[in-house]
Formats: structure tokens, C-alpha cells, sequence
């Protein structure tokens, strides 16, 4: 599934497939999605462990945040910004 983003988008929320290689991490399909819950989707549908990021272009260093992440079991756990802990996601 293609998504188009919008030129000026402030946030971009890139969801990644993390792949094992040789006992390695690497990453394998990606796509970028304007909502949070597009990416989420995405990684729901192949069924694979990985992590989706925001990219926030308003901010002054433009880095990747993640936010939440896959399990191969299928359960999601978000990052709490406050605590810093990872928790469980509805």
C-alpha cells in the first residue's frame, strides 16, 4: 500500500519490519504512513515484529522518536515519555 505525504507534513510515522539476519537486527519493508494507526495497521497485516517512529519536521532536529513496538507474538507496547518505561498497548 502506497501512502502519499503531503509535501509540508509536520509529522511522518514510519512503520519498519525488523527482520533477524545471521543473528543480526536489520530492518526490512517499511512504509510511511500519515497516522499512527496506518502504521500500526501496516505491521498488523504482515503479521511481523517491528517499530513504528514519528518523524516530527516541525521540530528543530527533525530526528526519528520512536514510539511504539511489535511483538511476534502480536502485542504492542508504547513508549511512556514521561517515565521512559515501555508499557503495554491497548
Amino acid at each position: 500500500m502506497t501512502t502519499r505525504i503531503p509535501r509540508n507534513a509536520r509529522r511522518v510515522y514510519y512503520a519498519t519490519e525488523i527482520v533477524a539476519r545471521d543473528g543480526r537486527r536489520v530492518a526490512g519493508r517499511e512504509q510511511r504512513s500519515t497516522t499512527f494507526r496506518e502504521a500500526r495497521d501496516f505491521l498488523d497485516r504482515l503479521g511481523v515484529p517491528g517499530g513504528v517512529a514519528v518523524w516530527n519536521g516541525g521540530s528543530r532536529n527533525g530526528n526519528h522518536d520512536a514510539l511504539a513496538t511489535r511483538h511476534a507474538d502480536g502485542s504492542w507496547t508504547q513508549l511512556n515519555r514521561f517515565t521512559g518505561n515501555w508499557e503495554a498497548l491497548d
